[in-house]
């Protein structure tokens, strides 16, 4: 399982931000590698951070190879003061049971 975390620094959204955001979630809920995400806002740093889930590599090679994802990356400074991504492989996914969360408990 891989998880893609895009941690970034916001600014004003406009339209075309919006439509871009749709056109890539909704490649992103058609991919059969896609498990689901969580977002997490820190206000101390002023930082959002959206992290995705995937089956394997796959599932993100496929979101840079929508059109919509590639505009949307090279119009960032329009919407974002800054931004870093962190791809990484999840090893472990356990808990109560009680959160409901897009990475299957395995241990």
């Amino acid at each position: 399982m891989i998880s893609a975390t895009f941690i970034f620094r916001a600014k004003d959204y406009d339209e075309e931000f919006f439509r871009l955001d749709g056109v890539v979630e909704a490649a992103n809920q058609a991919n059969p590698e896609y498990l689901g995400k969580d977002s997490w806002v820190n206000p101390d740093k002023d930082l959002r951070c959206v992290v995705y889930y995937y089956r394997s590599m796959a599932g993100v090679t496929d979101l840079r190879a929508i059109a919509a994802h590639r505009q949307a990356k090279a119009q960032y400074s329009r919407w974002y003061a800054a931004y870093h991504v962190v791809i990484s492989e999840v090893l472990r996914s356990y808990g109560d049971g009680v959160i409901d969360h897009p990475t299957p408990a395995f241990d």
